[in-house]
């Protein structure tokens, strides 16, 4: 789940040192919200709470906060800089969603930047936001306590919407910061002495990397050409440094999400498909449109199975078919789209005759039908056989 923080901005010394780290070389990206020019958001925010008498307290002897300083903190797995989605450029569009539904009239300063700590890294946006609201002339709500868990509850609703993680009662907030090197470690490296395992880490990121392997068979060849064997033991990648191995230190195997968060087996199998979709790109049009084509066809096949295994499943748990990402180029091809939409079409053929209960609001029939037998709707015995002799599987439509 994403992090959000917020302190109220009221002493000029808390306002300069925001201003500072906001403007600072090491912000990733920046952006600004009703702002007539971004490189002097301050003084126009300044402007602003004088032309609206907002410069100084509502009440006499009370603390005037100028600003809300809210930060955006992105849990480190679905950060892109560990090999998650979300990129510097999601991670912006995220913000400025946030703002236009919740400060729509307000002057905001967005920088993004990418935190470090003795845990790992992360992507953070930081936001200015002046209290000013444009439209009523009025000052926003800092929200006190109340505004803390309504701010909690706008971003489990964002959250959703982007499918991210959802924190979880009980539980850490994130696994991956508990997967860096360790403070010992930290010491041997900072001393410049070998270690072993950071040279580990380094060997599997040059790997990936560098070597571009496609699939774990060439990401175990590779390795292997450099004295590293990998294997799956428990549905767990491992890697062994054989170098340590044969000097008789028995410490020489490591579960490699242990070694690294970016080790992950979903963050592998990610980069092995970045690699194979960035090498398909370099491929002929028509070679190209081919191997989509292929890809298509294995995962619906595979999604068949899954329809078979699901039958009778309520229609709104029942397995979605989703279809190999496709770039836009090749859906210029007859070939391709008219292979994709068929598929779909046939998918959807399957889960409504497949799936308990189909929602149809004009069919009284289907609703009487999944009441009759328990929510589950009778399934036509000709999509039955089709579908158990494979034809929706070889693109046929059953007769």
């Amino acid at each position: 789940m994403t992090v959000i923080k917020q302190k109220g901005i009221s002493s000029e010394r808390y306002a300069k040192n925001v201003r500072k780290y906001i403007n600072g070389k090491r912000a990733l990206a920046r952006g600004g919200w009703n702002l007539a020019n971004g490189k002097y958001w301050f003084s126009e925010m300044t402007m602003t709470r004088k032309m609206f008498h907002h410069d100084r307290s509502a009440r006499a002897g009370a603390k005037n906060i100028t600003m809300l300083h809210q930060i955006l903190a992105f849990l480190p797995e679905e950060c892109s800089c560990n090999g998650g989605k979300m990129t510097p450029d999601a991670c912006m569009a995220y913000a400025e969603q946030w703002l236009a539904k919740h400060y729509p009239h307000q002057q905001v300063i967005v920088a993004l930047h990418e935190e470090s700590d003795k845990a790992g890294k992360r992507y953070a946006v930081h936001m200015a936001i002046n209290r000013t609201d444009l439209l009523t002339g009025k000052r926003c709500e800092t929200g006190g306590r109340r505004g803390k868990y309504e701010r909690a509850a706008w971003v489990r609703e964002m959250d959703e919407a982007w499918n991210l993680t959802q924190l979880e009662k009980g539980k850490k907030n994130s696994k991956i910061r508990d997967r860096q090197p360790r403070d010992t470690e930290k010491e041997i490296i900072g001393r410049g002495e070998y270690s072993y395992k950071n040279n580990l880490r380094e060997l599997i990121h040059l790997a990936i990397n560098e070597g571009h392997p496609k699939n774990m068979e060439q990401f175990k060849k590779l390795l292997a050409s450099w004295g590293v064997d990998i294997f799956i033991k428990n549905n767990r990648v491992y890697a062994t440094d054989l170098d340590i191995k044969e000097a008789g230190n028995p410490k020489c195997t490591f579960n490699l999400t242990r070694l690294d968060g970016r080790f992950a087996v979903k963050q592998l199998e990610a980069a092995f498909e970045k690699n194979m979709l960035e090498a398909e790109r370099a491929l002929p049009y028509e070679k190209r449109c081919e191997i989509y084509i292929q890809r298509l066809k294995k995962a619906y096949s595979a999604w068949v199975e899954q329809a078979k295994a699901s039958k009778g499943v309520a229609y709104n748990s029942f397995p979605k078919f989703i279809a190999p990402k496709c770039d836009e180029d090749l859906l210029e091809d007859p070939a391709v789209r008219d292979e994709l939409l068929a598929r779909r079409g046939y998918a959807r053929e399957i889960r409504n005759r497949y799936a308990g209960a189909v929602p149809d609001a004009g069919d009284d029939r289907v609703r009487a039908a999944g009441r009759a037998h328990g929510g589950n709707v009778d399934i036509s015995p000709q999509v039955d056989r089709a579908v158990d002799r494979g034809d929706y599987a070889r693109g046929d439509t059953p007769r």
